[in-house]
């Protein structure tokens, strides 16, 4: 993809956040004047990119639908939270919010 077009993505995506604001309230702070100092590495890394912040609202929405239905428990979520709180790299999250997808995209096909 031409550099040009990369840059204009990344923009709109920009500004898309900043738009949105806080479209989702999740339990991750990424205000920095109200973000704990013992922030763990993948909060870190969630709330300095934008494209696993976007992830994780997704994730978190999709959760909370889920809740409300019944399809999902609050242990299910704990457990999706401590493994993603165990990450302390960008590769590690990316799998976890990966598995993520993969067992909601699984669970939707059950009758």
């Amino acid at each position: 993809m031409p550099r040009h077009i990369r840059r204009i993505l990344l923009c709109l995506t920009i500004s898309g956040l900043a738009l949105a604001g806080n479209a989702y309230a999740t339990d991750i702070d990424c205000d920095p004047a109200t973000a704990p100092a013992s922030q763990t590495p993948s909060h870190r890394l969630i709330c300095e990119s934008a494209l696993f912040s976007m992830g994780y609202q997704r994730i978190y929405a999709d959760q909370q639908r889920r809740l409300k239905a019944g399809q999902l428990t609050e242990a299910d979520i704990t457990a999706f939270r401590a493994k993603r709180d165990g990450c302390k790299s960008a590769s590690c999250l990316d799998t976890v919010f990966r598995e993520w997808k993969a067992n909601t995209a699984n669970a939707s096909r059950k009758p």
